[in-house]
C-alpha cells in the first residue's frame, strides 16, 4: 500500500488543529457566557435581597411610627429619650429593633456582601436615626457605668452611617465616641 503524501498529512494535521482551536474558542465563549449569566443572576439575587431589606425596614408599623417621631424632631410628639422612663418601654423595643436592622445591614456592608451603591437609598433613613440627638443620648447612656460600659451592639449601625456620609467631616462626635468606647 502506498504511503499517503506529505501534503495530505499536513492538511489533515492543519484541519485537526483548526478544529481544536475552534473547539477551544467555543469553550472560551461558553465560559464567558456562563460567567456573565452567573453575574446577572447574582445581581438579581442581590437586588431582590435589597428589596427585602427595604420591606423589612417598613414592615413594623410601630417602628415606622417611631421613625416618623425621629424625623419630625421639633414636633410635640417627637421622640425624647428619658433614661428614667425608657428602659423596658415600647419605645426601647422599637428603637432597638430599628437599630438592630441597621446593624444587620452595616454588618453585610462591612463584610462586602452588600455594596455601598446598593444601599445608598438608605442614607435618609440611617441619617434620620443616627443623627437624632435623642438617639445619640441613648447610645451615650448605654455605655455609662450604670448600664453597659463598652456597649458595642450598635457599632455596625454607626459604621453604616459613617459609610453613607459623603463628607467625613459631617460625622458626629457622639457616634465617634460610641465606637471608641465600644469593646470590640
Amino acid at each position: 500500500m502506498p504511503s499517503p503524501s506529505a501534503s495530505f498529512i499536513d492538511i489533515a494535521a492543519l484541519a485537526v488543529s483548526v478544529l481544536g482551536l475552534i473547539g477551544l474558542l467555543f469553550a472560551f465563549l461558553q465560559f464567558r457566557l456562563s460567567r456573565k449569566a452567573n453575574e446577572v443572576s447574582a445581581q438579581a439575587a442581590r437586588s431582590s435581597f435589597v428589596l427585602e431589606i427595604h420591606k423589612w425596614l417598613r414592615e413594623d408599623s410601630d417602628e415606622v411610627r417611631l421613625f416618623y417621631r425621629l424625623d419630625y424632631g421639633s414636633k410635640s410628639e417627637a421622640f425624647k429619650f428619658d433614661p428614667n422612663k425608657f428602659p423596658h418601654s415600647e419605645d426601647e423595643q422599637n428603637l432597638d429593633a430599628m437599630l438592630y436592622k441597621l446593624v444587620f445591614v452595616g454588618g453585610l456592608l462591612r463584610r462586602g456582601v452588600l455594596d455601598l451603591n446598593e444601599i445608598a437609598w438608605m442614607k435618609f433613613v440611617v441619617s434620620t436615626v443616627m443623627e437624632n440627638r435623642e438617639i445619640q443620648a441613648y447610645l451615650r447612656w448605654l455605655q455609662t457605668p450604670g448600664q453597659i460600659p463598652g456597649h458595642s451592639e450598635f457599632v455596625d449601625a454607626v459604621f453604616l452611617y459613617q459609610k453613607l456620609q459623603k463628607n467625613p467631616f459631617d460625622r458626629s462626635d457622639v457616634l465617634e465616641e460610641y465606637i471608641e468606647s465600644a469593646e470590640t
